[in-house]
Protein backbone atom coordinates (compact mmCIF):
# COMPACT_ATOMS: atom_id res chain seq x y z
CA UNK A 1 0.00 0.00 0.00
CA UNK A 2 1.03 3.65 -0.70
CA UNK A 3 1.37 5.87 2.68
CA UNK A 4 1.44 9.83 1.99
CA UNK A 5 1.57 12.42 5.21
CA UNK A 6 -1.13 14.93 5.29
CA UNK A 7 -0.42 18.77 7.33
CA UNK A 8 2.85 17.89 7.27
CA UNK A 9 5.47 21.08 6.60
CA UNK A 10 8.93 19.83 4.18
CA UNK A 11 10.78 20.12 7.54
CA UNK A 12 8.61 16.92 8.37
CA UNK A 13 10.95 13.75 9.27
CA UNK A 14 9.93 11.58 6.12
CA UNK A 15 9.23 7.86 5.77
CA UNK A 16 8.68 5.88 2.90
CA UNK A 17 6.69 2.42 3.26
CA UNK A 18 5.19 0.41 0.67
CA UNK A 19 4.22 -0.79 -0.95
CA UNK A 20 3.36 0.04 -1.57
CA UNK A 21 3.02 2.48 -4.50
CA UNK A 22 6.15 1.58 -6.36
CA UNK A 23 5.46 0.31 -9.78
CA UNK A 24 6.36 -3.70 -10.39
CA UNK A 25 6.60 -3.57 -13.96
CA UNK A 26 9.65 -5.28 -15.98
CA UNK A 27 12.69 -7.57 -13.60
CA UNK A 28 14.23 -5.40 -10.81
CA UNK A 29 17.09 -7.55 -10.36
CA UNK A 30 19.64 -6.72 -12.62
CA UNK A 31 22.87 -5.69 -10.40
CA UNK A 32 23.44 -9.50 -9.95
CA UNK A 33 22.42 -13.27 -11.00
CA UNK A 34 19.60 -14.47 -9.10
CA UNK A 35 19.70 -17.22 -7.20
CA UNK A 36 17.97 -20.96 -8.66
CA UNK A 37 14.97 -21.87 -6.99
CA UNK A 38 12.39 -24.30 -7.25
CA UNK A 39 8.60 -22.59 -6.60
CA UNK A 40 6.76 -25.79 -6.49
CA UNK A 41 7.98 -26.83 -3.45
CA UNK A 42 6.20 -23.68 -1.93
CA UNK A 43 2.83 -24.30 -3.87
CA UNK A 44 1.04 -24.08 -0.77
CA UNK A 45 2.48 -20.58 0.20
CA UNK A 46 -0.36 -17.72 -0.44
CA UNK A 47 -0.80 -14.09 0.14
CA UNK A 48 -3.17 -12.48 1.44
CA UNK A 49 -5.64 -10.23 -0.35
CA UNK A 50 -7.18 -8.02 1.70
CA UNK A 51 -10.71 -6.37 -0.41
CA UNK A 52 -12.06 -4.17 2.40
CA UNK A 53 -8.82 -2.14 3.00
CA UNK A 54 -6.87 -2.95 -0.91
CA UNK A 55 -3.96 -4.41 1.07
CA UNK A 56 -1.94 -7.32 -0.05
CA UNK A 57 -0.09 -9.19 2.91
CA UNK A 58 3.59 -10.84 1.99
CA UNK A 59 5.49 -13.56 4.15
CA UNK A 60 8.16 -10.24 4.41
CA UNK A 61 5.59 -8.15 6.66
CA UNK A 62 6.68 -10.16 9.30
CA UNK A 63 10.01 -8.28 9.37
CA UNK A 64 8.75 -4.42 8.11
CA UNK A 65 7.20 -2.30 9.76
CA UNK A 66 3.77 -1.58 9.36
CA UNK A 67 2.21 1.43 8.33
CA UNK A 68 1.08 1.65 12.54
CA UNK A 69 4.54 0.39 13.58
CA UNK A 70 5.99 3.34 11.69
CA UNK A 71 3.78 5.80 12.98
CA UNK A 72 5.03 4.56 16.45
CA UNK A 73 8.83 4.34 15.27
CA UNK A 74 8.87 7.72 13.77
CA UNK A 75 7.21 9.59 16.46
CA UNK A 76 9.63 8.41 18.64
CA UNK A 77 12.40 9.57 16.97
CA UNK A 78 10.89 12.92 16.58
CA UNK A 79 10.95 13.03 20.38
CA UNK A 80 14.77 11.77 20.72
CA UNK A 81 15.29 15.10 18.11
CA UNK A 82 13.00 17.01 20.76
CA UNK A 83 15.28 16.35 23.39
CA UNK A 84 18.00 17.61 21.55
CA UNK A 85 16.46 21.00 20.66
CA UNK A 86 16.00 21.54 24.09
CA UNK A 87 19.36 20.88 25.15
CA UNK A 88 20.19 23.28 23.01
CA UNK A 89 17.38 25.74 23.98
CA UNK A 90 15.44 25.80 20.74
CA UNK A 91 12.33 24.90 20.21
CA UNK A 92 10.91 22.44 17.30
CA UNK A 93 9.30 23.85 14.55
CA UNK A 94 5.81 22.64 13.75
CA UNK A 95 5.86 18.80 13.48
CA UNK A 96 2.15 17.31 13.41
CA UNK A 97 -0.08 14.99 10.61
CA UNK A 98 -2.12 12.21 10.12
CA UNK A 99 -0.58 9.06 7.96
CA UNK A 100 -3.18 8.38 5.34
CA UNK A 101 -2.74 4.66 4.06
CA UNK A 102 -3.69 4.21 -0.13
CA UNK A 103 -4.94 1.66 -2.32
CA UNK A 104 -2.39 -0.73 -3.05
CA UNK A 105 -2.46 -0.68 -6.73
CA UNK A 106 0.81 -1.94 -7.34
CA UNK A 107 -0.14 -3.19 -10.24
CA UNK A 108 -3.43 -1.39 -10.67
CA UNK A 109 -6.95 -1.75 -9.88
CA UNK A 110 -8.28 -4.66 -8.55
CA UNK A 111 -11.03 -4.64 -6.05
CA UNK A 112 -14.11 -4.28 -8.31
CA UNK A 113 -16.04 -2.38 -5.60
CA UNK A 114 -13.43 0.53 -5.58
CA UNK A 115 -12.82 0.34 -9.04
CA UNK A 116 -16.58 1.31 -9.65
CA UNK A 117 -16.14 4.51 -6.89
CA UNK A 118 -12.77 5.98 -8.00
CA UNK A 119 -12.10 4.61 -11.17
CA UNK A 120 -8.23 4.24 -12.00
CA UNK A 121 -7.91 7.23 -8.84
CA UNK A 122 -5.50 5.78 -5.81
CA UNK A 123 -8.09 6.30 -2.82
CA UNK A 124 -7.03 6.54 0.76
CA UNK A 125 -8.74 3.30 2.84
CA UNK A 126 -8.01 4.82 6.39
CA UNK A 127 -5.83 7.22 8.08
CA UNK A 128 -3.46 6.52 10.73
CA UNK A 129 -3.88 9.91 13.88
CA UNK A 130 -1.39 11.24 14.33
CA UNK A 131 1.16 10.99 17.74
CA UNK A 132 3.55 13.23 17.94
CA UNK A 133 2.59 17.33 17.66
CA UNK A 134 5.48 19.86 18.37
CA UNK A 135 2.30 22.32 19.87
CA UNK A 136 3.39 24.96 17.66
CA UNK A 137 2.33 25.88 14.23
CA UNK A 138 5.55 28.10 13.78
CA UNK A 139 8.71 27.27 11.79
CA UNK A 140 11.24 30.26 12.02
CA UNK A 141 14.25 29.25 9.89
CA UNK A 142 16.37 28.87 13.36
CA UNK A 143 14.54 26.24 14.54
CA UNK A 144 14.41 24.54 11.45
CA UNK A 145 18.06 24.92 11.15
CA UNK A 146 18.51 23.13 14.13
CA UNK A 147 15.99 20.64 13.62
CA UNK A 148 18.20 19.44 10.85
CA UNK A 149 21.39 19.66 12.70
CA UNK A 150 19.46 17.92 15.52
CA UNK A 151 18.46 15.33 13.25
CA UNK A 152 21.90 14.52 12.11
CA UNK A 153 23.68 14.71 15.64
CA UNK A 154 21.04 11.91 16.48
CA UNK A 155 20.68 9.19 13.93
CA UNK A 156 22.82 6.84 16.19
CA UNK A 157 20.16 7.07 18.95
CA UNK A 158 16.90 6.99 16.44
CA UNK A 159 15.30 3.64 15.87
CA UNK A 160 15.90 2.47 12.43
CA UNK A 161 12.65 2.17 9.66
CA UNK A 162 12.55 -1.26 9.67
CA UNK A 163 12.00 -1.24 5.36
CA UNK A 164 12.74 -2.74 2.56
CA UNK A 165 12.45 0.63 0.30
CA UNK A 166 14.94 2.75 1.87
CA UNK A 167 18.23 2.62 -0.12
CA UNK A 168 21.61 1.82 1.85
CA UNK A 169 19.55 0.56 4.92
CA UNK A 170 18.06 -3.01 5.72
CA UNK A 171 20.32 -4.06 2.44
CA UNK A 172 18.69 -8.19 3.60
CA UNK A 173 15.38 -6.75 3.29
CA UNK A 174 15.78 -4.84 0.15
CA UNK A 175 18.19 -8.07 -1.76
CA UNK A 176 14.98 -10.38 -0.88
CA UNK A 177 11.75 -8.20 -1.71
CA UNK A 178 14.14 -7.12 -5.11
CA UNK A 179 14.79 -10.72 -5.61
CA UNK A 180 11.70 -12.08 -4.98
CA UNK A 181 10.17 -9.69 -7.25
CA UNK A 182 12.68 -10.24 -10.24
CA UNK A 183 12.33 -14.02 -10.26
CA UNK A 184 8.32 -13.29 -9.87
CA UNK A 185 8.27 -11.66 -12.75
CA UNK A 186 10.10 -13.99 -15.05
CA UNK A 187 8.32 -16.76 -14.19
CA UNK A 188 6.63 -18.62 -16.65
CA UNK A 189 3.09 -18.46 -14.47
CA UNK A 190 3.15 -14.68 -14.33
CA UNK A 191 3.56 -14.71 -17.95
CA UNK A 192 0.59 -16.37 -18.31
CA UNK A 193 -1.57 -15.07 -15.67
CA UNK A 194 -0.65 -11.21 -16.82
CA UNK A 195 -1.90 -12.45 -20.76
CA UNK A 196 -5.24 -14.06 -19.49
CA UNK A 197 -5.85 -10.57 -17.91
CA UNK A 198 -4.66 -8.64 -21.38
CA UNK A 199 -6.95 -10.86 -23.60
CA UNK A 200 -9.92 -10.44 -20.99
CA UNK A 201 -9.52 -6.81 -21.47
CA UNK A 202 -9.15 -7.21 -25.35
CA UNK A 203 -11.99 -9.39 -25.49
CA UNK A 204 -13.85 -6.47 -23.86
CA UNK A 205 -12.54 -4.09 -25.84
CA UNK A 206 -9.67 -2.41 -24.09
CA UNK A 207 -6.38 -2.11 -25.45
CA UNK A 208 -2.93 -1.84 -23.34
CA UNK A 209 -1.48 1.45 -23.89
CA UNK A 210 1.00 1.75 -26.75
CA UNK A 211 3.14 3.88 -24.92
CA UNK A 212 3.19 1.91 -22.12
CA UNK A 213 2.34 -1.62 -23.17
CA UNK A 214 4.00 -3.66 -20.38
CA UNK A 215 1.90 -1.36 -17.41
CA UNK A 216 -0.84 -2.43 -15.10
CA UNK A 217 -2.77 0.27 -16.56
CA UNK A 218 -4.72 0.10 -19.96
CA UNK A 219 -5.77 2.97 -22.21
CA UNK A 220 -8.95 4.58 -20.99
CA UNK A 221 -11.24 7.55 -22.06
CA UNK A 222 -10.74 10.93 -20.67
CA UNK A 223 -13.75 11.50 -18.96
CA UNK A 224 -14.19 10.01 -15.43
CA UNK A 225 -17.45 7.96 -16.48
CA UNK A 226 -15.17 5.93 -18.95
CA UNK A 227 -12.55 5.87 -16.69
CA UNK A 228 -14.79 3.75 -14.43
CA UNK A 229 -16.13 1.57 -16.94
CA UNK A 230 -12.93 0.48 -18.00
CA UNK A 231 -11.48 0.38 -14.25
CA UNK A 232 -14.54 -1.53 -13.13
CA UNK A 233 -13.96 -3.95 -16.70
CA UNK A 234 -10.15 -4.27 -15.41
CA UNK A 235 -11.07 -5.37 -11.77
CA UNK A 236 -13.51 -7.52 -12.95
CA UNK A 237 -10.68 -8.89 -15.58
CA UNK A 238 -8.32 -9.48 -12.82
CA UNK A 239 -11.07 -11.05 -10.49
CA UNK A 240 -12.12 -13.61 -13.95
CA UNK A 241 -8.62 -14.73 -14.12
CA UNK A 242 -7.40 -14.57 -10.50
CA UNK A 243 -4.74 -12.63 -12.02
CA UNK A 244 -4.30 -10.79 -8.69
CA UNK A 245 -3.86 -14.17 -6.46
CA UNK A 246 -1.85 -15.78 -8.55
CA UNK A 247 0.43 -12.80 -9.24
CA UNK A 248 0.59 -12.12 -5.54
CA UNK A 249 1.11 -15.96 -4.54
CA UNK A 250 3.96 -16.30 -7.24
CA UNK A 251 6.00 -13.53 -5.35
CA UNK A 252 4.89 -15.05 -2.17
CA UNK A 253 6.48 -18.54 -3.20
CA UNK A 254 9.61 -16.94 -3.81
CA UNK A 255 9.61 -14.92 -0.81
CA UNK A 256 8.55 -17.49 1.42
CA UNK A 257 12.15 -19.41 -0.29
CA UNK A 258 14.83 -16.84 0.12
CA UNK A 259 13.67 -16.30 3.73
CA UNK A 260 14.60 -19.61 4.33
CA UNK A 261 17.71 -19.17 2.86
CA UNK A 262 18.35 -16.40 4.98
CA UNK A 263 16.15 -17.32 8.04
CA UNK A 264 19.11 -16.99 11.14
CA UNK A 265 19.69 -13.35 9.96
CA UNK A 266 15.93 -12.46 9.72
CA UNK A 267 15.00 -13.62 12.75
CA UNK A 268 17.72 -12.23 14.05
CA UNK A 269 16.31 -9.11 12.29
CA UNK A 270 13.03 -9.69 13.57
CA UNK A 271 13.91 -10.00 17.50
CA UNK A 272 15.61 -6.72 16.75
CA UNK A 273 12.29 -4.82 15.35
CA UNK A 274 10.24 -5.94 18.33
CA UNK A 275 13.14 -4.56 20.37
CA UNK A 276 13.03 -1.23 18.65
CA UNK A 277 8.94 -1.01 18.73
CA UNK A 278 9.04 -1.52 22.30
CA UNK A 279 12.19 1.24 22.99
CA UNK A 280 9.62 3.27 20.96
CA UNK A 281 6.88 2.69 22.74
CA UNK A 282 8.61 3.22 25.86
CA UNK A 283 9.86 6.76 24.71
CA UNK A 284 6.12 7.55 23.96
CA UNK A 285 4.68 6.55 27.17
CA UNK A 286 7.64 8.77 28.61
CA UNK A 287 6.01 11.43 26.91
CA UNK A 288 2.16 10.44 27.78
CA UNK A 289 1.22 8.54 25.24
CA UNK A 290 -0.43 5.11 26.92
CA UNK A 291 -2.66 2.67 25.01
CA UNK A 292 0.05 1.83 22.50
Amino acid sequence: MTMTRRLLLPVMLLFVLPGCATSQTGPQADAGPLPSINRSAYSGVHAQLDQANVEVRMPMDRYEASADESMVITAANMYIIEGCMKKAGVRMPEKHGDLEVKADQSYGVWVPAFAAKFGYERPIVRTIPGIYDSGTRESPQPAVKKYFECDNSTVGEQIPPFRSRIAGQDSLLTSIVNDSNALAERDPDWKNLRGAWVKCLGDSGINMRQDSPDAWVPAYPADKQGEIRTALQDAECKSKTNMMQGLMDIRAQYQTALIEAHQAALNTLADEKAAALARAKDILRQHGHSGL
